[in-house]
Order: structure tokens, then sequence, then C-alpha cells
């Protein structure tokens, strides 16, 4: 609980730093310039998150599971095609016998 609770004040925390930055920037130019900041900072963050290694496996497990799909549903189809087939192929064998 006492994590829980410290993630609840930093949440709080980084709210009431924000607000604070806000205010203080009270010209127009120190608002463009704290903007290109963040956009810097949003760019370098994710790019670090694209190059680090478990977003790399992730996403190699993820084309793994997508290929695995797509495989497991060509099967399927190719089952449900081959048996619709013999189907027709005994009714026609039955509908001629009788």
């Amino acid at each position: 609980m006492a994590k829980a609770q410290e993630f609840l004040y930093a949440v709080v925390g980084a709210g009431d730093f924000a607000v604070e930055k806000a205010r203080s920037l009270t010209e127009r130019k120190n608002t463009t310039q704290a903007y290109e900041d963040l956009v810097g900072r949003g760019r370098t963050l994710s790019a670090k998150i694209k190059r680090s290694a478990p977003t790399k496996q992730a996403i190699e497990q993820t084309r793994t599971a997508r290929s695995q799909a797509k495989a497991a549903a060509t099967s399927a189809t190719k089952a449900v095609r081959a048996n619709a087939r013999a189907a027709r192929s005994a009714a026609t064998k039955s509908a001629k016998a009788s």
C-alpha cells in the first residue's frame, strides 16, 4: 500500500510542478521555448524506447505471433475447403449409387 501511495504522491507532485511551470511562463517567448523543449524531450525519449532491447524483442515476438496466426488461418481455410470437397464428393457418390 505504501508504494501505491508514493506513486499517487508522485503524480500529484508532477501535476503541481506542471501548474507551477505554466504559471511562471508568462511571456510568449518562454512558452514557445518550453514547448520546443518538451518536443525535444519527447523525441529523445521516443528514440530511446525504439532502440531499447525490450521494445525490439516485443516487436519480434509480435511479428512471430502474426506469422503463426496467419499460417493457422491458412491451414484452417485449406482444411475447410478439403472437407467441403470431400463432403461434395461423398454426396455425389451416394446420389449415383441410389
